[in-house]
Order: structure tokens, then C-alpha cells, then sequence
């Protein structure tokens, strides 16, 4: 589970982030992939190297490969991958002529060699993902993507048994299961919403007036599923007055997102684990920041990726703060 929204300020700042969604942690940190970094493509074996340098939440298989839940490039482009479960599908074997990856190298291929959604469209049509594991104990992600750079331009990214559908998303948003396009059609089930208050009428002679403030969006939907999640970030991002500065867009992205957090309790997967909101991130494109809080710490941390480094020779992780972290002004 998991829910992924992108905003844009007055003053011309791009917003991208996600919920994170897990019934368990797996040892996520904000990390700095400098320009240049080696990797090893599993499926060729060949080495490849970052032409840009990304900063992303995520962490390192085995020690020294890292991979990636959600980040940014230092162009602005920006790439998230959320669970697509029951649609996905991987290719059993490489394909000549094919650029080759495994699923878990997917965002790390788009962010470290591209600066824009347009420059990324041709390569991504020859895109061929392999259904092979980092290693035995590293099960193969079903994820989908969502892709995002600064010029407005967005893109949904899914594997599936017909083919590697690539989605231009007007919307701005994502979340799970089922494909993106039948999230786009149900919406038609939800024009009548709006944030305006019902009016008064009648049916047959009996006068009929709202009962309080709200009814406009009476109907939607309050669940945690991925189907009610998309409708409801979508509505509220449809209704958001303009937002006037970076900073209250901040503010917004993290309230929307909020909005379909998932708590403690809500829902229980199998052997009694609970699902719950880890974290949820928020990346400023064009300054290269990424904000993130967690369920266990709600102040916002901040990590400049212009403050650092960016042709070192090692990747630099940084700490998770996990602890609240309360202001007192007494």
C-alpha cells in the first residue's frame, strides 16, 4: 500500500512525495548516490555508472547496492515506486536488444541517466524488466512508478502481462492496485463531489435542506483501500486552493497525504502485522530537498542535496530520526 502526490506552488516549486505504507521497516535511510557511483547490472553483469546524483530514501542490498523507495536527481527529476500487486509482471529472461534491469534497479536506471521526462520517454519504450532477485533472501518487488520532473510533465510506469504500459498522468497522483487506467475511469463515479456546500431542494412536496456543512462531499470514500485512497487524494488535490509559497506547499503536501495515512490498527495483514504510514516524504524538485516525518516522529526533517558532495566517491547515508522530536516553548 502506498500513496504517492505531487503539487505546485505560486512560485514555481515542484512538490513530489509519498506515503510509505509497510507492516515493517527495512532499514530506510535518506542517501546521497554521488555522480559516477559503480553499480553492477544484475541481468548483464556490466557496470554501470550515475550520470546524475540522486537523493532517495532507501538503502543497500547486500552493503553496497543501493536501492531505491522514492527519489529525486539533481535535474529535478523525481520517480517513486508503490506496490502493484496481482497486475505486475516481469519478462522470465533478458531480451536482445532490450535495455535489460531487474524491477529493484528501475528508478535507479531513470534518475541516474536522465534530467527529463521528455528525454526519458524513448529509452523507457525499450525498457525490458527481469524477473531475477538481488539474492535469495531479497524477494522481487511488485511495484508500479510514478515519474515526475519540473516542467509538469508526469508519467505512471506498469508492468503488466499485455505489456510495459507507460501512462501520461494529468492527475498528479497514485496508489496501488488495480492499473492506473481503471483508477482514471472510476473517477467518472465521483463528478457529482464537490466542496461547496448542498443545497436546499425537494423531492415531490417534501423540502429537503442540508444538515450541516460538508454534504457536497457526501459520498467519498473513507476506507484505506487503494481504490478509495485514489479517489480521495485525488479530490482533495482537485480542490486545493492555489497554493502561494514553497513552504506552504510543504505544509499542504504533507496534510494531504495525511489525509490517507494509514494508522495503527486499521488494517492487519497476516500473523497479526500491522500496516501503517512508515514515512511520508516530499521532495522540492528544483532546490533538490527532501523532506520527510514518520509515524513515530512527526517533525519534518530536511536533507539539502547542494549541501553536499556530489561527485564523491561513496554514497552517504543519513540518519533516520525516528524518535519525536517535541518543541517545548516552557
Amino acid at each position: 500500500m502506498c500513496t504517492a502526490l505531487t503539487l505546485k506552488t505560486e512560485d514555481d516549486y515542484t512538490l513530489f512525495g509519498r506515503n510509505m505504507d509497510l507492516e515493517y521497516t527495512f532499514g530506510q535511510r535518506v542517501q546521497l548516490i554521488p555522480r559516477n557511483y559503480a553499480y553492477t547490472n544484475s541481468i548483464t553483469n556490466e557496470t554501470c555508472h550515475t550520470k546524475y546524483a540522486i537523493l532517495s530514501m532507501g538503502t543497500l542490498l547486500g552493503g553496497k547496492h543501493p536501492t531505491l523507495a522514492d527519489g529525486m536527481n539533481e535535474k529535478g527529476l523525481a520517480c517513486a515506486g508503490l506496490n502493484f500487486p496481482d497486475y505486475i509482471s516481469y519478462a522470465d529472461e533478458p531480451v536482445d536488444g532490450k535495455i535489460n534491469i531487474a524491477p529493484y534497479d528501475f528508478m535507479l536506471w531513470v534518475l541516474s541517466n536522465f534530467s527529463s521526462i521528455e528525454e526519458l520517454r524513448g529509452p523507457l519504450e525499450n525498457i525490458n524488466l527481469v524477473a531475477k532477485p538481488y539474492d535469495e533472501q531479497t524477494p522481487i518487488a511488485t511495484l508500479h512508478w510514478i515519474i515526475k520532473d519540473t516542467t509538469g510533465a508526469c508519467l505512471v510506469v506498469e508492468s503488466t502481462k499485455e505489456k510495459l504500459c507507460i501512462y501520461d498522468n494529468h492527475i498528479g497522483v497514485l496508489t496501488n492496485s488495480p492499473t492506473f487506467d481503471w483508477h482514471i475511469t472510476h473517477l467518472n463515479q465521483y463528478v457529482g463531489l464537490s466542496s461547496y456546500q448542498a443545497e436546499n431542494t425537494s423531492w415531490c412536496d417534501q423540502e429537503l435542506t442540508p444538515s450541516g456543512h460538508g454534504l457536497g462531499a457526501f459520498g467519498l470514500p473513507g476506507d484505506s483501500s487503494s481504490i478509495s485512497r485514489f479517489v480521495r487524494i485525488a479530490f482533495f488535490k482537485s480542490i486545493l486552493p492555489p497554493i502561494p509559497t514553497l513552504e506552504r506547499g510543504i505544509s499542504e503536501h504533507f496534510k494531504l497525504l495525511g489525509n490517507v495515512s494509514m494508522t495503527n490498527g486499521i488494517i492487519i495483514k497476516p500473523h497479526n502485522q500491522y500496516e501503517i504510514t512508515i514515512y511520508t516524504s516530499c521532495m522540492c524538485l528544483e532546490k533538490g530537498i527532501y523532506y520527510y516525518n514518520n509515524y513515530t516522529n512527526q517533525r519534518i526533517n530536511a536533507i539539502d542535496m547542494h549541501k553536499e558532495d556530489l561527485d564523491a566517491t561513496e554514497i552517504k547515508a543519513f540518519d533516520y530520526l525516528n524518535k519525536e522530536d517535541i518543541n517545548y516553548q516552557n
